[in-house]
């Protein structure tokens, strides 16, 4: 069922005055999903007593990232017994305190693996409205004072949607539709709807097959704006506005880590990784590399270099022309969230609270290593040089140099 509410003209405005900005980090691995800031520099030593500008007690668990929108940072959260109480949390982006706390109750299926929670996925904002899409496919917005626009029951409208694992799919809002991909074993769908009324754009069917990657932006010369969806079996390009079909790619592709890249090229990870052309002028890929292999976390490509952390917490940085070893360092411990980029540092948090940075200028090398209490899956986000890192339970402000 979709509930709508209507805002009065006040309210509207009010709406426009968040306008999101360049220093925004919008969604999952900041705007349009590329994980870069190289216009930020970052400090490079913190700890629990040093470098925080402000630390956050959540009102539930949660494995999504934050994310800012003007002056504010908004997470989510899920807690009870039967994790079916829904957060949205909205702090001040100076202080950390809370400015709003919108509470709602899960419509679906609350059965997650012990180590993700219901609020997996994590929130986009347009700068005028948030977008949050939980494990129990309730996806819900509400504008940036936490007023509810409006709320879709997806396991309601799709009886067998969910797995017994949980989701863990992000939004993605492009040019006003937000897209969601449901990727699992029953009705599996992608689905885009008017983010202003939540009214469905467009739906289209998947593959019967879990996944737990996010929709990517992605736009082409010839089509414009479009959404990459990926599963186990392969890549589906479509248009964002109406989810027609424009290409699709058909191989062996990882069912967490997601697809990076942009218009001229993706690089898709899969039996390592590989460089697939969007524009489905190529056959095969242009070069496919075992060498540079992605665990859980998601590949990170920022000019000509492309870095991935396998399952054994090394990071490799390649040549995104031909898929060649630059260079490559061992970190330590597991790594669930995802590597982003500061100016020339890559910031990768691992599972035990110790974020390594890395500096990517020449030979890459671990420049410091910091150390949080709680356990970190939610990938960093960044915005005015400040690092903003989740635990399960905690969100932390790392105060900018």
């Amino acid at each position: 069922m979709l509930t709508t509410r209507r805002l009065p003209l006040m309210a509207i405005m009010l709406l426009w005055s968040f306008s999101s900005n360049a220093a925004d980090w919008p969604e999952f691995l900041g705007p349009r999903g590329r994980g870069v800031a190289v216009d930020q520099a970052i400090r490079t030593t913190w700890s629990e007593a040093d470098g925080i500008a402000w630390k956050a007690e959540l009102p539930g668990r949660g494995a999504s990232s934050p994310i800012v929108v003007g002056d504010l940072v908004v997470v989510t959260a899920s807690s009870g017994a039967r994790q079916d109480q829904l957060h949205i949390v909205a702090l001040d982006k100076a202080t950390g305190r809370i400015v709003w706390h919108r509470r709602l109750w899960a419509t679906g299926r609350t059965l997650v693996h012990p180590t993700s929670a219901v609020a997996a996925g994590t929130p986009a904002s347009d700068g005028k409205r948030i977008v949050a899409l939980y494990s129990s496919c309730d996806l819900v917005a509400v504008d940036l004072a936490g007023r509810l626009l409006w709320q879709r029951n997806l396991a309601v409208e799709h009886p067998r949607s969910g797995n017994d694992v949980g989701m863990g799919s992000s939004p993605r809002i492009i040019d006003g539709t937000a897209i969601v991909q449901i990727d699992c074993q029953g009705d599996a769908f992608a689905l885009g709807v008017d983010a202003a009324t939540g009214e469905d754009r467009w739906i289209v069917p998947r593959e019967k097959i879990a996944s737990w990657t996010s929709p990517l932006a992605v736009t082409t010369p010839a089509h414009g704006d479009c959404v990459l969806l990926q599963n186990p079996q392969g890549l589906d390009l479509r248009l964002a506005e109406n989810g027609k079909s424009v290409w699709s790619w058909k191989g062996k592709c990882e069912g967490i880590p997601m697809t990076a890249g942009s218009s001229a090229q993706l690089y898709v990870p899969g039996d390592g990784l590989s460089a697939v052309s969007p524009s489905g002028t190529a056959a095969q890929p242009a070069w496919r590399s075992p060498k540079l292999s992605c665990g859980i976390a998601s590949p990170l490509v920022w000019g000509n270099s492309i870095a991935c952390i396998n399952r054994a917490g090394v990071l490799c940085i390649g040549d995104t022309a031909d898929g060649q070893i630059r260079g490559q360092v061992r970190l330590a411990g597991s790594f669930w969230a995802s590597p982003i980029l500061a100016g020339s540092t890559i910031v990768a948090a691992n599972k035990e609270g110790k974020t390594f940075l890395v500096s990517t200028d020449g030979e890459p090398k671990i420049i410091a290593e910091n150390e949080l209490p709680g356990t970190f899956t939610a990938t960093p986000a960044l915005a005015d040089g400040n690092v903003y890192l989740r635990s399960e339970t905690t969100l932390w402000k790392v105060a900018a140099p």
